[in-house]
């Protein structure tokens, strides 16, 4: 599933840097509730997890199939 491997992504990460959640809020801009909801896996607005990978230096791609 696409959420999981992104929430394991960025605990990877927070984990490599050594930053906690509240460290990982501040640089980021998003509130601990939000990171939290990231992390649960909980609807959460688009420009969060942008703003979270982003100071992480992670990436996100959008592989996005069009019907005919």
């Amino acid at each position: 599933m696409q959420r999981d491997y992104l929430v394991e992504k960025i605990l990877r990460q927070k984990e490599h840097l050594g930053w906690t959640i509240s460290k990982l809020a501040q640089e980021s801009g998003v509130g601990v509730r939000t990171i939290n909801r990231i992390l649960a896996g909980q609807d959460v607005r688009f420009s969060s997890i942008d703003a979270v990978m982003s100071v992480l230096n992670l990436e996100i791609k959008i592989d996005e199939k069009l019907s005919a």
